[in-house]
């Protein structure tokens, strides 16, 4: 999801910069259209990998509806994965000129391999999105800075739980991620939205995740502290960015809320385990001022988190403290 948010503010770039003079399709699964709301000239076609787009007999069933559709003048590839690369190779029987994104694998697999680190602060993947637009003849900028924040209407549910409560500045937490090396333990949590609630009393939490596990998760904090509520499973996509646009920060793992609020202009104080900014997945805007993580040899081990911790304590985690991550969310309250 992370990924797909990244891209949004490069073809917000393209958009502002070419204007009528390009029209962009963008091939992207339905739930994800709520980043690209307010982009002009983009078109959003639905794509269904795990059915009617599935395997090589499904990709040619989307490049023939493609083709019926469309006259493309030439092909981006932001993702370079099998269905990608499967995708363009059939535009490229056409001879239409493609061009895909160098994530720089090797580079990355150099900051995080245990031995002979090379600890040095890649390319943004916004950046590695621009550059495959300006190898394609396009000149564009994405400025690294964080979008006005313009405050949408609140969520039926979350309007009626801030009057309650009476509560006068909102935050967000997002404590979930795909893998263990990226998230905070459930006690950490606790213990920072305790030190926030007693730091600042009119303060209403929001909780941000999915799926019936996190779910459980959530509501077992709402059942604990009066100030919390959960958003999940109370509200879409959009209306989820809809609560975000309206916090005054945000605490995020290394996930997609990080960059759901980059999109939308709000502050996120981000954790970093297994990961590190230096991979290049910050989110556009975001400070490194505003980034909770430990200093250690090993780190980072992972560009996405999903390794075995090669120390077996997860120590980049579990030393970091409710009264670092408070501080920093404080200076929003």
């Amino acid at each position: 999801m992370g990924d797909v948010a990244m891209t949004a503010p490069v073809l917000t770039a393209i958009s502002r910069r070419y204007g009528n003079d390009v029209r962009m399709v963008m091939l992207t699964p339905k739930f994800y259209t709520p980043f690209f709301f307010g982009i002009d000239n983009l078109e959003i076609y639905n794509i269904d990998l795990y059915n009617a787009h599935k395997g090589v007999k499904g990709i040619k069933r989307l490049y023939n509806e493609l083709k019926e559709i469309y006259s493309f003048d030439l092909i981006i590839d932001l993702n370079y994965k099998l269905f990608s690369r499967l995708l363009r190779k059939f535009f490229i029987l056409d001879k239409i000129p493609t061009f895909k994104i160098d994530k720089g694998r090797d580079e990355k697999k150099a900051l995080t391999r245990e031995k002979d680190k090379i600890r040095v602060e890649l390319k943004s993947s916004i950046e590695r999105y621009a550059d495959v637009f300006r190898e394609a003849g396009f000149e564009i900028e994405v400025p690294n800075k964080l979008p006005q924040n313009v405050k949408r209407t609140l969520p039926k549910f979350a309007q009626e739980a801030i009057e309650q409560r009476g509560a006068k500045s909102f935050i967000g937490i997002a404590p979930f991620a795909k893998h263990q090396g990226k998230t905070l333990s459930l006690q950490t949590i606790r213990e920072t939205i305790e030190q926030i609630s007693e730091r600042h009393p009119e303060t209403a939490i929001f909780i941000f995740g999915g799926g019936a596990t996190e779910k459980m998760v959530a509501d077992s904090l709402v059942a604990w502290y009066g100030n919390t509520i959960s958003a999940i499973g109370k509200c879409n996509l959009e209306q989820e960015m809809d609560l975000m646009s309206n916090l005054d920060v945000m605490l995020s793992m290394d996930s997609s809320a990080m960059h759901l609020c980059s999109l939308l202009g709000v502050n996120v104080v981000s954790v970093w385990g297994a990961t590190h900014t230096d991979a290049g997945f910050l989110g556009l805007g975001q400070s490194l001022d505003n980034v909770v993580s430990i200093d250690l040899e090993c780190r980072p081990c992972s560009v996405y988190g999903h390794k075995p911790c090669l120390r077996g304590d997860y120590k980049c985690l579990t030393d970091i403290t409710a009264k670092q991550i408070a501080d920093k969310l404080g200076r929003y309250l």
